[in-house]
């Protein structure tokens, strides 16, 4: 059954339409300053009317084939440039845009297109096979671009029409769609005014596998007349990054901690003072992270925020270059349009210094999650409230999942979750989600699935699985997760375990389940540690020189994941291997075999032979 279309439900009223925010506050900078970079990329620079171009094309394409009328258009599309142009293009042809990403499970973009019930994806030629009902698709290879030639007018909107979807991990052990409205959007922007972001300034777009949700940084950017610099964990890894934003003329970075947390630790001294502004976001913020910022951007201010995808940006904080680093680091003071509380309990506040659950209350405060029924709002009307105006509506409340305490000073520490959402390397992740895909791999008599803190401070997800098929492995299960979740969402550690520990009322007794920090199966034997092997001689012919280079990455890989002896056709991540533990395997290959093998190998080929034959043709010189 076709999903019903959100802005079809009854009973939603709002201001009269007009143009887009974001599209008319885009085109302006887009006319100033037509000339100016908007993405820098390694093989080109998209200005700012090629993009205009580009998203005027992308809007006529779907006013041509879809006719005017709000609706969900997935976007299934790689290239940054043409990304961010197809998700201007939609809001401007007056529908809303849901970021697909193709490098997630076929079977699972299939599910998702399907709950959408959209009529047409727009892609750069990466869709999943068989897709679901009849969905046409819109390849922008095939637009008509039109540069320096001024687009039609879009279609009148309403400010409270949405704007875009985003799926993200749910707690009902689906993928949950959560929607933002366009005047949330736009304000959500102006409240990072205190970043002074200008036209003379280069951000960047960090994402972990090339694949550009755009939903807040991207605008923070362009709405500004500034240029987003994107940049690839899995591609481009972290070992050049410094270097690469030199060469691009960064002058902000921003990123998730953990990603900043990485590239510090294999800078080797290296350093930029061309960064003025270094934002961290998205997960903790502890001071060490801080002061690594500090390392790699000596000039940098160091920007701290709290923020979520139901609410924007709430608080945020600056620490500029020589000021001291509290510990723990308070997420900030008040932003425009946000009030932030804390409840000890509900409508009860807590005293200064007292924990309590954060309630965020904005008149910009309308997320809704996606059912099949239509949208379910996710805040709450404030009972004491007028009704608002068509320019600043009535505020809303929404209670997050976050616990917090404010300082005598007015500034607020984050303390956690006080539900089951964690960050893994940056994304949110419900672990009913992951325990319910772990219990549905066949072989699976019961399991449970918690979060853990690695040495490194990461954050990752350990699986305890009863078996009822004694042929059932550790790796076996994470092969049958990954054709199902994305990378982040399977667990790196899978321990095998006779029961689950229970409480006195059945419950599972999670605070009673073994220390996943090993990494291995409960039911794992101990194995010996494999000999050193020496790297290819000189001498060497090829079949010797293959054995000796793959018995070398062989012992870094059962060195990092405490994995014992590795076989030739070992998949990486079937062995528990993480982006972090990838990234400690190129260092470990880089300093011990002088290669410089790019992170990406292990993503795009993740065997060991396979990488040990890209150790091989680097060390040959081909």
């Amino acid at each position: 059954m076709t999903a019903a279309t959100p802005d079809t439900a009854p009973d939603r009223t709002g201001p009269s339409p007009g143009a887009c925010p974001v599209v008319a506050e885009f085109a302006r900078r887009a006319q100033a300053g037509p000339d100016r970079p908007a993405v820098v990329l390694p093989e080109e620079t998209v200005d700012y009317r090629e993009l205009a171009a580009r998203a005027d094309a992308v809007a006529r394409a779907l006013l041509d084939s879809r006719g005017e009328g709000s609706e969900p258009v997935p976007l299934m599309v790689l290239h940054p440039a043409w990304m961010l142009a197809a998700c201007l293009g939609v809001l401007k042809a007056g529908k809303y845009y849901v970021p697909l990403n193709p490098h997630h499970p076929d079977a699972r973009n299939r599910d998702l297109l399907a709950r959408l019930g959209a009529a047409l994806v727009v892609t750069d030629g990466a869709v999943p096979g068989r897709l679901p009902g009849r969905i046409t698709v819109l390849s922008v290879g095939e637009l008509d671009v039109r540069p320096g030639t001024p687009g039609e007018p879009g279609p009148a909107v309403a400010p409270d029409q949405w704007a875009y979807a985003l799926y993200t991990s749910g707690s009902t052990g689906l993928p949950k769609g959560l929607l933002q409205n366009r005047a949330d959007m736009r304000q959500n922007i102006d409240r990072h005014a205190a970043l002074g972001i200008g036209p003379e300034d280069r951000v960047t777009l960090i994402n972990a596998d090339g694949f550009v949700a755009a939903v807040s940084n991207p605008y923070m950017a362009l709405l500004n007349g500034a240029a987003l610099v994107p940049y690839s964990f899995q591609r481009d890894g972290v070992h050049d990054l410094i270097d690469r934003l030199d060469a691009a003329g960064t002058t902000v970075y921003y990123s998730f901690p953990s990603f900043l947390r990485q590239a510090a630790a294999v800078s080797e001294g290296r350093t930029t003072d061309r960064v003025r502004l270094a934002y961290l976001g998205g997960e903790s913020v502890h001071s060490s992270d801080v002061l690594a910022a500090r390392r790699l951007f000596p000039a940098a201010t160091v920007a701290v925020g709290l923020n979520s995808t139901e609410t924007g940006l709430t608080r945020l904080r600056l620490i500029p270059p020589g000021a001291e680093v509290p510990d723990p680091v308070p997420v900030g003071g008040p932003v425009p349009g946000v009030e932030v509380r804390v409840e000890a309990s509900p409508a009860v506040p807590a005293a200064v210094g007292e924990a309590g659950r954060i309630v965020v209350r904005s008149a910009f405060l309308h997320a809704a999650q996606w059912t099949d029924q239509g949208p379910r709002p996710l805040t709450e009307a404030v009972p004491e409230a007028d009704s608002g105006t068509a320019c600043e509506p009535a505020p809303r409340d929404f209670r997050t999942g976050d616990r917090g305490r404010l300082d005598g000073t007015g500034q607020l520490v984050h303390l956690g979750r006080v539900d089951g959402m964690v960050k893994v390397r940056g994304y949110r992740v419900e672990t009913v989600e992951v325990e319910s895909a772990v219990s549905a791999v066949t072989g699976v008599a019961e399991a449970a699935v918690v979060p853990y803190e690695t040495a490194d401070d990461a954050t990752e997800l350990a699986a305890y699985v009863v078996a009822k098929d004694p042929d059932l492995t550790d790796a076996a299960l994470r092969r049958a997760l990954s054709e199902t979740l994305p990378t982040h969402l399977v667990p790196s550690s899978v321990l095998l375990v006779p029961r689950l520990p229970r409480t006195r009322n059945g419950k599972i007794d999670r605070k009673a389940l073994p220390d996943p920090a090993s990494g291995t199966s409960g039911t794992a034997v101990s194995r010996p540690a494999p000999a050193h092997t020496p790297a290819p001689a000189p001498g060497d012919g090829p079949d010797e020189a293959r054995a000796r280079v793959l018995g070398q990455v062989g012992e870094i890989w059962s060195d990092v994941l405490g994995a014992g002896p590795v076989l030739p056709g070992d998949d990486f991540f079937s062995l528990g291997g993480t982006s972090i533990s990838a990234l400690r395997v190129v260092s470990r290959i880089r300093k011990e075999l002088g290669v410089p093998l790019r992170l990406a190998v292990i993503f795009e080929t993740p065997s060991l032979e396979a990488v040990a034959e890209s150790v091989l043709r680097e060390l040959k010189g081909t």
